[in-house]
């Protein structure tokens, strides 16, 4: 997408996308930083019911972390209101992190690939090829395209 808007010459447009861009990683930051927190209530040793109101905390943490953002740096932005206006779970959490650090990943790799997509798809390609374990190592280990 990048490519394309900086080819089509409309910096308003590249302008929205990388705002844009900017706000999917600091949500995911926020995502990220929950369940960091989190998983340091679960691995402690307080009660169920203690862990319960401390999740229940963490959840609140990040939904007011999330309208202070929306409201101040933001300026306003609702677009992830509708994520935070229905109920937040761990699973939900979890797969939203794993989306993020996926598409990560795969921004990454097309880097490595110096923008190139035909390089980049074959790369995409050789570790799709792999087995699970294999497939995972190999997307985090990848140092260059080819």
């Amino acid at each position: 997408m990048r490519k394309w808007l900086g080819a089509a010459d409309d910096t308003g447009e590249l302008r929205r996308y990388k705002a844009d861009r900017k706000r999917r990683a600091q949500f995911l930051a926020l995502v990220s930083q929950t369940r960091d927190e989190l998983s340091h209530v679960y691995d402690g040793s307080a009660t169920s019911e203690q862990k319960r109101a401390a999740k229940i905390a963490a959840i609140e943490r990040l939904r007011m972390r999330y309208r202070e953002m929306r409201d101040s740096r933001w300026r306003g932005y609702q677009g992830y209101d509708v994520w935070f206006n229905s109920p937040i779970n761990n699973a939900k959490l979890a797969a939203t992190s794993v989306y993020g650090d996926q598409v990560a990943t795969f921004l990454r790799l097309f880097d490595l690939c110096s923008g190139d997509y035909p390089r980049f798809y074959a790369l995409v390609r050789r570790i799709g090829a792999l087995d699970k374990s294999d497939r995972a190592e190999a997307l985090k280990a990848a140092d260059s395209c080819d």
